[in-house]
């Protein structure tokens, strides 16, 4: 009786233990060519040594690394980040106002604040994201709105990074209602993003940024919001999309839908980030996205040089009706846009290796 009894016991912990497993999904078996750490700090290498400035690229890239500088618990990166904002601490310099593009500054120094404590990093990013919304339009959005969608990760990282450091509601539940509504707006039926209502092209970069703000809010929105059920959903839907688009060497494109235009590192990283945090939080089966996580992240850290610098980036793109526009935008080595985005995905990539 106590064989039996003990044959049970182990089927059953044995059975248990598979059911977890498949449930949560064994994410260490991502067999990766290049460990995200070591890519990371190559760029985190690079971007220490260039000139530090206001420019929304450049912003994400600081706060890519200080996301990074957490995850893989380096003080040494997070202390040279932090150092190259003390002219603006000091008020020597000073960034841009009044436009989403230059208000995102503030992730910057919120996330700072948020690892350090020190409230003196709070002042100047506390004030650009009341100023967002000091006039906000009937609709509640913010004045500032134009319906790009670059903007869903201008002002929906911004306003999240606030609520992060403030807790103070106000600022997740501006940024869930412009999020919403701006799906609403130029999310497709297929989950894809136009640029916007008329340039209806499914650009690359375009839709990692509504990946990465999707991603971003969703980490912090409570399942008992208002608007967390129709941002998971239409972050669900663009992730389902976007397995049918990524390319047979694990990268996607320019133009999401056209095959035939190159393969493009910022959005790559941008879907990357939010593949994997999708993963690591459970709103993505691992058995459904795993290797196609696995196939991306050995296709991106390829195209990161030596030097740090990542290629095949698209420069900066206004939107347009004109889809020869997007298909012949010129392609940069260490632009600041693919910096961010790759940061962003070492980062997701350094989170799910390691749960």
């Amino acid at each position: 009786m106590k064989i039996k009894l003990s044959i049970l016991t182990v089927f059953f912990f044995t059975t248990l233990a598979v059911k977890v497993n498949a449930q949560s999904g064994d994410s260490k078996k991502i067999d990766l060519k290049e460990k995200p750490e070591k890519t990371g700090q190559r760029i985190v290498d690079n971007i220490i040594d260039r000139r530090f400035g206001w420019r929304y690229q450049k912003v994400c890239t600081y706060y890519g690394a200080l996301i990074f500088a957490e995850a893989t618990e380096n003080k040494n990166i997070a202390k040279q980040v932090s150092d190259g904002y003390s002219k603006y601490l000091s008020g020597k310099k000073k960034p841009h106002s009044g436009h989403v593009d230059y208000n995102v500054f503030g992730i910057w120094p919120f996330e700072i604040f948020r690892q350090t404590g020190d409230e003196k990093y709070l002042t100047i990013p506390k004030k650009l994201a009341d100023d967002e919304f000091a006039n906000p339009r009937v609709d509640g959005l913010t004045e500032l709105t134009r319906f790009w969608v670059d903007d869903m990760y201008m002002v929906g990282s911004l306003q999240v990074q606030a609520y992060k450091s403030t807790k103070d509601k106000v600022y997740l539940d501006r940024a869930a209602l412009q999020l919403k509504t701006y799906c609403e707006k130029l999310q497709r039926p297929n989950g894809l993003f136009y640029h916007r209502e008329d340039a209806p092209f499914y650009w690359g970069r375009g839709n990692g940024w509504a990946a990465a703000a999707l991603t971003e809010t969703l980490l912090v929105l409570p399942e008992t919001h208002e608007y967390y059920k129709p941002l998971l959903e239409a972050y669900q839907k663009m992730m389902l999309t976007l397995l049918d688009y990524q390319g047979e060497d694990g990268m996607w494109h320019q133009l999401l839908d056209d095959p035939e235009s190159y393969p493009e590192t910022s959005c790559t990283g941008m879907f990357l980030y939010a593949l994997a945090s999708g993963i690591e939080n459970g709103w993505l089966p691992s058995e459904k996205y795993s290797a196609n996580v696995e196939k991306a992240w050995n296709a991106l850290a390829g195209y990161v040089n030596q030097k740090g610098e990542v290629e095949n980036v698209c420069v900066g793109t206004n939107a347009k009706d004109n889809k020869k526009h997007y298909l012949t935008r010129p392609k940069k080595t260490g632009n600041f846009h693919g910096q961010a985005a790759v940061l962003w995905a070492a980062t997701a990539m350094v989170r799910l290796t390691e749960n």
